[in-house]
């Protein structure tokens, strides 16, 4: 099995991207997905779980600091 991207490689990719909104909105509507379908399984992965909610918990403050840089602008 493959190692997942790190929450740190994953903000630098999302930051240097063309359109970084568009790369958060979609992380922002499957993260929460993906987290649910792993805890569902009958052999969830804690780590994972921790993982994908880290994600998620990056991606939520990149939107919000977003959304305060466009609403200032």
């Amino acid at each position: 099995m493959s190692n997942p991207i790190s929450t740190s490689s994953l903000k630098k990719l999302i930051l240097r991207s063309n359109n970084p909104k568009a790369k958060i909105d979609l992380l922002l509507r499957s993260l929460p997905y993906s987290i649910r379908q792993e805890s569902l399984r009958k052999d969830m992965n804690i780590k994972v779980v921790k993982n994908l909610v880290n994600k998620l918990t990056m991606v939520q403050e990149l939107s919000n600091s977003a959304n305060y840089v466009e609403a200032n602008i």
